[in-house]
């Protein structure tokens, strides 16, 4: 699924590299946990995971494909065909319903449209499907997202993120507003959706009571060589 080989980022006038990973590996249908503490590069890593920037040099091989290799466009395409994200703050759009929220997931990417289609959805019926699974009622799904709470936020962010099956799921710091047992719950809901459509998850954070949950623990302090 997932290969770096020689990694090096350095920001643009930076005289120091912000990170330097000799290899790291993942494979298709892995959960996997990525800890570090704040400032450590856990999102400049993930930003270049996701194609939003470009390593120094080095090699990132997404799903056979090196996105150091593609246009500004391409990646930006990659990304929404291949990739679903739930960010720390969820990034949702207040004014519309989780529904509509879900469906913008498809919005980027014709492939991701395409694969509900083959499923016999329609997209609507398909963003239900997994408000459902994450555990929202159907009268939770028609409200303001503005008048949900942040576990119900949280649980609609997870559904953007899985709409259209993306390979890839990558989840930054999605649980730092919840209690232990809402985490749990969290995580546990993302493992059955992840295993029921095939997807691999990158799950990002500081805390590390989460690891065992996970196939793999990963330290990015251990990772970046720029660290030791």
């Amino acid at each position: 699924m997932l290969e770096i080989n020689d990694l090096i980022f350095r920001w643009p006038g930076a005289a120091d590299a912000t990170l330097h990973i000799p290899k790291l590996e993942v494979a298709a249908g892995e959960r996997v946990f990525l800890h570090g503490p704040s400032g450590s590069g856990k999102s400049t890593l993930l930003g270049l995971l996701s194609g939003i920037n470009k390593p120094e040099s080095g090699h990132i091989q997404l799903l056979d494909t090196d996105l150091a290799n593609l246009s500004d466009a391409a990646r930006d395409k990659f990304r929404a065909d291949h990739i679903g994200t739930i960010f720390q703050n969820f990034n949702l759009l207040p004014y519309l319903s989780p529904i509509e929220n879900v469906m913008l997931g498809c919005n980027f990417s014709k492939l991701r449209t395409q694969r509900v289609s083959a499923s016999g959805n329609t997209l609507t019926q398909q963003a239900q499907q997994l408000l459902q699974a994450l555990g929202l009622s159907p009268e939770i799904m028609l409200r303001s997202v503005s008048q949900l709470s942040i576990g119900q936020q949280q649980r609609v962010a997870a559904a953007r993120a899985f709409i259209g099956q993306p390979e890839l799921i990558i989840a930054d710091e999605p649980t730092s507003a919840l209690d232990a047992d809402n985490r749990n719950t969290f995580i546990e809901l993302l493992f059955q959706q992840a295993s029921q459509y095939g997807a691999t998850i990158l799950f990002v954070s500081h805390d590390n009571s989460l690891a065992p949950l996970f196939d793999k623990q990963l330290s990015l302090v251990e990772m970046n060589e720029v660290n030791q």
